[in-house]
């Protein structure tokens, strides 16, 4: 088997969004090549991308997560001097809800990297994420003496002091990031969301519509828009958002349940109706249509998930 065209088909088919056909060749790879760290590492992002894929399906995206983290630690077992393999272990474990490992993956990406920001970024958000908040305020005091320049340590230190309730540093610090990489949409994306949690959903609406649509139209984006105006009571506007969203990415059958929840909410069967069929093209035969069939056919006015 000829590894580097192997290889380089395999990242031509992640880059054209086709899991099954990389995931194809890379079992085949690692089936040549078992002690490649190369091919486990493929492996594990062909498994990554098929589990998102998954859960726009409506299917489980874990049992696949799961997989790529076995991955991820065979690659780490095949090169544990890469620190690149550690981090993307770190964030496949995330992925599946294990923060104990991650953090401990992140701790060995950093040790491997002393001049990685990314890698004390992930882990401050890590711990973030458990609330250990001295722990992550070193982490991403770290993060930002490595990379003054660069915009994401800010933002994180934004979503720290909003986690802590102050909001007006947070708010400013989710400003100076987006200022730093205003074309950087993920930066926006958190602001609106600070801006949202500080009790201004209004202007967390401005930040978001004020994107290309292009990026609007993402999942994170769509879903910060939708708590936002639901906050305003505006579900028909939240429904209209997920609906959009639906619309341009016709494989997500969560984006149309969702629509078609927040419809029925609204009072609009006709629209919800047809969210029914978004989701049965998305995904054939799921139960996510059934299940918004179902609250159809009971009359049911279901609440709105996040």
């Amino acid at each position: 088997m000829d590894v580097p065209a192997s290889a380089s088909a395999i990242e031509t088919y992640l880059r054209e969004g086709l899991p099954d056909e990389a995931l194809r060749v890379a079992d085949r790879l690692r089936e040549v090549e078992p002690t490649s760290a190369l091919a486990a590492e493929l492996q594990a992002r062909a498994l990554l991308m098929a589990a998102t894929h998954d859960a726009e399906r409506g299917l489980d995206p874990m049992p696949r997560r799961r997989m790529a983290l076995d991955r991820y630690a065979e690659a780490c077992a095949m090169a544990p001097r890469e620190a690149g393999l550690w981090r993307s272990q770190g964030v496949s474990a995330d992925m599946v809800g294990d923060a104990d490992r991650a953090i401990r993956c992140y701790q060995t990406a950093a040790g491997l990297d002393p001049a990685s920001m990314q890698d004390r970024l992930l882990l401050g958000l890590a711990h973030l994420r458990r609330r250990e908040i001295d722990e992550a305020r070193r982490a991403l005091d770290d993060a930002q003496r490595l990379a003054p320049d660069s915009p994401w340590p800010v933002s994180a230190q934004a979503s720290l002091h909003a986690e802590l309730g102050d909001f007006d540093q947070a708010i400013g610090l989710a400003r100076r990031a987006v200022a730093m990489a205003p074309t950087e949409p993920g930066l926006a994306v958190n602001l609106g969301k600070v801006l949202r949690q500080a009790g201004h959903p209004a202007q967390a609406i401005d930040v978001l519509m004020a994107l290309a649509p292009e990026d609007r139209l993402q999942r994170g984006a769509t879903e910060e828009v939708a708590l936002s105006l639901l906050e305003l009571k505006r579900v028909a506007d939240a429904a209209r958002a997920w609906n959009d969203l639906a619309l341009v990415s016709p494989t997500d059958a969560l984006a149309a349940a969702e629509a078609g929840r927040l419809w029925l909410l609204a009072g609009d069967r006709a629209r919800a109706r047809a969210c029914v069929d978004l989701a049965r093209v998305a995904q054939p035969g799921s139960s996510i249509a059934n299940e918004l069939q179902r609250l159809l056919d009971e009359g049911t006015t279901p609440p709105p998930t996040p």
